[in-house]
């Protein structure tokens, strides 16, 4: 029997304890306000909304967004290497992009930029420019009005490459495709094998 009464003494104790934390409607056993709630609320727990974490992915999804978004923009930008020399006439393929943007032009807000001469040097030249491509886009069937108001002259978004970091792009693709790169085949050899 005297073994058997601390068992008896750690029940009551037990009892005693989960009894005093009360039910899961009230703080207490004894709780004289039904209203109160034993848990808090989702809200407690975690504060009000503008204060929660982000959700995994959600700031890195915007941001991707924005890129694809200004992607998509730049190609809406005709650059000066579409005009034949220092003249406001489109190049062949200058005219393919043109085409290009006048099918997605009535899907998307962007403006259509036509690249300013280097240090605008040139005003004339770019004004010429501008209304060729508002010309050329008339010819296709937009109205000129809608046109005159999407077709700005600007720098291009996109930066172009300098003549050392186009001959380092340029080198860049032999020696990475041809040999294979380094770090690739046994031990960081590279080769000729694939």
């Amino acid at each position: 029997m005297k073994r058997n009464g601390w068992m008896v003494w750690a029940l009551v104790g037990a009892m005693g304890v989960a009894g005093a934390g009360g039910c899961a409607h009230c703080q207490g056993w004894f709780c004289k306000d039904p209203v109160r709630v034993a848990r808090p609320t989702h809200e407690q727990r975690l504060g009000p909304p503008y204060d929660r974490p982000f959700p995994l992915g959600q700031v890195t999804d915007a941001h991707w967004e924005t890129q694809q978004t200004n992607a998509e923009a730049a190609d809406f930008i005709l650059y000066d290497h579409e005009f034949i020399g220092n003249t406001a006439q489109l190049t062949p393929k200058g005219q393919k992009h043109l085409v290009q943007i006048a099918l997605r032009l009535e899907h998307v807000p962007f403006p259509i930029v036509v690249e300013q001469s280097p240090d605008g040097k040139y005003p004339q030249l770019d004004a010429q420019r501008r209304q060729a491509v508002i010309d050329y886009l008339v010819a296709l069937g937009y109205e000129k009005q809608r046109i005159e108001n999407r077709v700005v002259v600007a720098p291009a978004f996109a930066e172009g490459l300098s003549a050392v970091e186009g001959e380092a792009a340029y080198y860049s693709t032999f020696y990475g495709q041809f040999y294979g790169g380094t770090g690739r085949r046994y031990g960081g050899t590279g080769g000729f094998w694939r």
